[in-house]
């Protein structure tokens, strides 16, 4: 992921939103967002979304300090997967908020089945699941690794989004198949349940993904 310096429609935002904090263990998902000293210039596709009043993520990839871009939805399909590209042409895969894919950056999950999981953030309920992510091996072969996971609500927790503050439920997923561990955190909106911020792990390499939705 490229450490950006955005253009001037999602400059503001950007500053406002480095300054939130909705997590006691790790209170910044986008600290110091908008000090980044490299420059790209923007996909043109992008930017027709951008204008269009796409939906749109800030992402930051929390190996990296001040690693940031910003994507918006291209399209989504009859079973509700949506294609997201960011301004710097990497793209997601996403259903309701969970990244199913990546691309673009090293590393990638080509696939991923969250569908456990989210069923029981959107009910609010505690539940062990199983969740499903395919990665490239060693020998540059998909593969296909299970993993038990845990979904536990923690605490009511206020998300600044900038025009208005989310009401949410944080829940952890901690999930773990023998040979790797990790873990996710959700901040579901109560009332909507959709979710307005995560941190999703992508792979070994690389990493967790940080997200908070912009609202248009």
């Amino acid at each position: 992921m490229t450490v950006l310096r955005p253009l001037g429609f999602m400059f503001a935002l950007l500053a406002g939103l480095s300054a939130c904090s909705s997590d006691a263990e790790k209170s910044n998902l986008l600290k110091e967002l908008v000090s980044g000293q490299g420059e790209v210039v923007p996909d043109p596709t992008f930017l027709a979304y951008e204008q269009a009043g796409a939906p749109t993520y800030l992402v930051s990839l929390e190996a990296k300090k001040q690693a940031y871009t910003i994507f918006v939805r291209q399209t989504t399909n009859a079973k509700g997967e949506e294609t997201w590209i960011s301004l710097d042409k990497l793209s997601l895969g996403m259903k309701n908020g969970m990244i199913i894919a990546t691309r673009g950056m090293g590393g990638d999950q080509l696939a991923g089945d969250p569908s456990q999981t989210l069923a029981a953030l959107k009910a609010g309920r505690n539940e062990v699941t199983e969740r499903f992510v395919t990665l490239l091996n060693g020998e540059s072969q998909a593969e296909t690794l299970a993993f038990r996971c845990e979904v536990e609500r923690q605490r009511q927790a206020d998300v600044d989004l900038g025009p208005y503050t989310a009401d949410t439920d944080l829940f952890y997923e901690t999930c773990r198949n023998g040979q790797i561990r990790f873990r996710n955190l959700f901040w579901v909106e109560r009332g909507s349940r959709n979710l307005v911020q995560s941190r999703q792990w992508i792979s070994e390499t690389v990493g967790t993904l940080a997200l908070r939705a912009v609202p248009r």
